[in-house]
């Protein structure tokens, strides 16, 4: 029998289990939409350049595609750490939850913990193999440029920095 303390633990901890799953899948949803938008970005500029004699109005449209890419990237880099930072708030708290003495349930963010920060092979006795072992992406994750919340932003918006300044070098010239 469940003590009232304990049933509340429980589903506090499946809600956060819930909010924790759908804030991953909405992070790696809205990651695969700004991928996308950015792609298309720089390829209608890429389509545009390439064209061998470039008339001022396209060279117009480069510079404003480019602005509004650097926002998209703005927008794309305050999301995505935005929703970072709260998966990142649910986890902590799941982390809580698991440290709690009356919590004698499976341990799953511990054992992410022990992957992602300390990487410590997790141990189960009743899986095949019986020890997972951190591979090269678990030891990399945590580290600043393999956030994509932060990888991303400044590869694209490089790219559309150094196209504005050849875009208005090109209108300064002309």
């Amino acid at each position: 029998m469940t003590t009232p303390g304990k049933a509340d633990l429980d589903a506090t901890y499946e809600h956060l289990i819930t909010l924790w799953t759908s804030g991953v899948r909405d992070y790696h949803t809205m990651l695969s939409d700004y991928l996308t938008a950015n792609s298309i970005f720089v390829a209608v500029i890429g389509l545009i350049v390439s064209r061998e004699s470039l008339p001022l109005s396209f060279t117009v449209l480069i510079v404003l595609l480019c602005v509004f890419g650097v926002l998209l990237c703005l927008q794309m880099a305050i999301v995505l750490g935005r929703l970072s930072g709260q998966n990142a708030l649910w986890e902590w708290r799941l982390s809580g939850i698991e440290l709690d003495p009356a919590w004698q349930k499976e341990k799953l963010v511990t054992s992410l913990r022990l992957l992602h920060e300390t990487r410590q092979p997790i141990e189960d006795r009743r899986n095949e193999p019986r020890v997972f072992e951190p591979n090269w992406a678990f030891r990399r994750h945590r580290q600043w440029w393999a956030h994509r919340a932060v990888s991303f932003p400044w590869f694209f918006g490089s790219v559309y920095s150094l196209l504005l300044v050849w875009s208005l070098t090109k209108l300064m010239n002309a």
